[in-house]
């Protein structure tokens, strides 16, 4: 009995040694500049996505619609009020109608005279150990022009190009297209405006799974707790959030084990909270 008792506090002491990883032995949280670095640059310009890397974030994430030349051009919103000043529908015009429109003077004076980029020059900054994330904005009928984008450049590999969307139907059409590369179905979280509860990590999970995703891509919410993530991971999915500003509340994220952690100011906060670039 007596052996038998050093032998089971032997190995109770090898597990315990095993489960207790510290926190600078895990694996730490990627950030990801929403939109390119986008409290210091214009949102999804070069300026945005190069002051990204400079400033030592993980990657930047982007979001990009269909023109009516078929081209695929870098913008949040499906016009370009709000950013280049003119209020031109983007599905409506040119590549070259678009790029006619200055998208960084509305940031200020430095910015003046940035353009809207096409997606193939944002993807020409793929490089070793930095992610870019494509949120496709429009539907599937932008999967063809996609392809071909990616085709032509070989830097665009599965490590270094991430795919987002909030439409199931095109992440399933990605999967299909794409299937070495990741792509993560967004998803919002947290209280409806009515008040009623919102969506349960298990419903998430079902519908993330149902449309082949590699990784849920989750709006940050009270609702985002250890609980939320450890089943979103132990499903087998990724999990990642968006858009976290707040540094407290980043660095409690991370602790949770959030995988990726997407923000206006990402290299501020990785900085902060792990130094150095």
């Amino acid at each position: 009995m007596k052996t038998l008792g050093i032998n089971l506090t032997a190995t109770s002491a090898s597990l315990l040694a095993a489960l207790s990883v510290s926190a600078a032995d895990a694996p730490r949280a990627r950030f990801i500049s929403h939109r390119g670095e986008s409290q210091t640059a214009p949102e999804n310009t070069l300026a945005a996505f190069r002051a990204a890397i400079e400033g030592g974030s993980d990657g930047f994430e982007l979001d990009t619609y269909l023109t009516k030349d078929n081209e695929l051009v870098v913008i949040h919103d499906a016009t370009t009020k709000r950013t280049a000043v003119a209020d031109v529908k983007v599905k409506e015009a040119t590549l070259e109608e678009l790029r006619a429109l200055d998208a960084g003077a509305w940031k200020g004076e430095a910015f003046k005279g940035e353009r809207i980029p096409t997606l193939a020059e944002a993807l020409a900054l793929a490089r070793d150990g930095f992610e870019i994330y494509v949120e496709i904005k429009c539907g599937t009928e932008a999967i063809p022009r996609l392809a071909e984008v990616m085709k032509a450049e070989p830097k665009a590999t599965p490590e270094r190009v991430v795919f987002i969307c909030f439409s199931d139907k095109v992440i399933a059409a990605v999967r299909e297209q794409f299937p070495a590369h990741r792509a993560y179905w967004l998803a919002g979280t947290g209280p409806k405006k009515d008040g009623a509860p919102g969506p349960t990590a298990e419903a998430l999970i079902a519908k993330a799974k149902a449309c082949n995703a590699s990784g849920l891509n989750a709006s940050d919410s009270s609702d985002i707790t250890p609980e939320f993530v450890n089943a979103v991971k132990a499903s087998g999915l990724s999990f990642h959030t968006w858009t976290v500003n707040n540094f407290p509340r980043a660095k409690a994220l991370a602790e949770m084990g959030v995988e990726t952690i997407t923000s206006d100011c990402a290299a501020k906060h990785k900085q902060t909270l792990y130094g150095g670039k």
